[in-house]
């Protein structure tokens, strides 16, 4: 169980979050809801420890059990796709063959060995969520992992992501009421 106590944080004299508490059970799926600058992002980079609150406490998130994906896609300009992906595993080689099923689920096999620049935004997307699927965490953030695919092929990693989900727990940030519609069980409202 994720306990979220009285969390606080302010930058500066702007108050983002203000004793928030809520609680996730594990395996649940809950879509965290705000408007622009309402402290989502904020948010998912304490409950992972990228980021401290000003008060309050989280428990229940162990070191090691968060996969991430950033609202950009944060890849590493000198890898090709595929390093992108294997170079967050202990062994990025016997990893390979994870990442090779993951571009493939997320319809980027054939751009394995191509580099940022070479790709498209919504492929640079796919390709940091592929990286965070591939790691197998029990506890996933995907911080608007969508924004930048067509519909057609948002329904399709839709469903890629929801089959993923499968008894892991969910933090899913979007503006899409359909993201949470598919891919949630809950709203968390900032």
């Amino acid at each position: 169980m994720i306990v979220v106590k009285n969390l606080s944080k302010s930058f500066g004299t702007h108050p983002v979050l203000e004793n928030l508490s809520f609680s996730v059970s594990p395996g649940e799926r809950v879509l965290i809801s705000a408007p622009s600058g309402g402290g989502k992002t904020t948010l998912l980079r304490i409950l992972c420890g990228l980021e401290s609150a000003d008060s309050g406490t989280v428990q229940g998130i162990l070191p090691g059990s968060v996969a991430y994906q950033f609202q950009e896609p944060r890849l590493f300009p000198q890898l090709t796709a595929l390093e992108n992906i294997t170079c967050i595993h202990p062994d990025p080689e016997s990893a390979r063959q994870t990442a090779l099923l993951w571009l493939e689920k997320l319809g980027l096999a054939e751009a394995a060995h191509q580099y940022p620049h070479e790709l498209s935004g919504g492929m640079k997307q796919r390709v940091a969520l592929a990286r965070a699927l591939s790691a197998d965490r029990p506890i996933l953030f995907l911080d608007e992992p969508f924004t930048a695919l067509d519909p057609e092929l948002k329904d399709a990693v839709r469903n890629t992501v929801l089959a993923a989900c499968e008894g892991k727990t969910l933090f899913l940030v979007s503006h899409d009421p359909k993201d949470g519609e598919l891919l949630t069980e809950r709203t968390i409202s900032l």
